[in-house]
């Protein structure tokens, strides 16, 4: 596959705008609001995310599927996938895991309303935070520096004292969505701080970008989240990966 040099990112949004899954990601990478790889081959492009979630335009041949189950494995990509078919045959190539995931669209045309527990707080995402921030879900997995973020993300942090205790931010944006992502340090989880959160950032980004969700289907606290939300599960996919080790 032909790596696309990013001065020619734009010559492939057309292509990105016919994915139908997540297409807040690759578009996020031909619009340039995100940093990425585009690959092109004779018959498919594949998008790829910073975080690397990777997308597929059209249909690859035996080789082409090939190539995608090697970069998969070589460059830990995490390829979303709604064709059960063309899942199957990667997983038939070996080495990888299927992870089943549940889609979200947002229907409501306002903010839910944002609730800190008492003895907390709600803080912008800044660059203290941008840069401080671990756990598995954060925003310097999804965005390059806190310059970029800043410019074309937001986020929100409940905070106890100085501390991080739960955070959502914008881990994709678009020209028309925003993904939400989320996570609560452990000790301060099942106190409804992620849902504060999300709802700041849901507030943030309407009405000019359409919030969107996913989640692991085992993650059902994420889930239930974005139910509370006010999102409703759309469609599915899967999420082909090298397992974690």
């Amino acid at each position: 596959m032909k790596t696309i040099n990013t001065n020619d990112f734009s010559k492939f949004v057309k292509y990105a705008e016919e994915i139908d899954i997540c297409r807040v990601f690759p578009l996020s990478v031909v619009q340039k609001y995100q940093s990425g790889s585009i690959y092109s081959s004779e018959n498919c492009i594949l998008f790829r995310h910073r975080n690397n979630f990777t997308f597929l335009s059209g249909t690859p041949d035996g080789n082409e599927l090939r190539k995608i189950h090697e970069l998969i494995l070589s460059e830990n990509l995490k390829f979303m996938c709604s064709d059960i078919t063309l899942a199957d045959r990667i997983s038939q190539l070996g080495g990888v895991e299927l992870i089943p995931r549940d889609i979200y669209r947002y229907n409501a045309e306002t903010a839910p309303e944002v609730v800190i527990p008492e003895e907390f707080t709600l803080r912008r995402i800044d660059m203290e935070l941008f840069d401080s921030i671990t756990g598995r879900v954060t925003p310097s997995l999804y965005w390059d520096n806190y310059e970029q973020f800043s410019k074309n993300g937001t986020g929100f942090c409940i905070m106890q004292g100085n501390e991080a205790a739960s955070w959502a931010f914008t881990s994709a944006v678009s020209s028309e969505e925003a993904d939400i992502g989320i996570e609560t340090a452990e000790k301060y989880r099942h106190r409804g701080l992620a849902l504060a959160a999300a709802a700041a950032v849901i507030r943030e980004v309407l009405p000019d970008r359409r919030p969107t969700w996913t989640c692991q289907r085992s993650n059902r606290g994420s889930a239930r989240i974005a139910e509370k939300l006010g999102f409703v599960r759309s469609s599915e996919c899967v999420l082909i990966r090298k397992p974690l080790p």
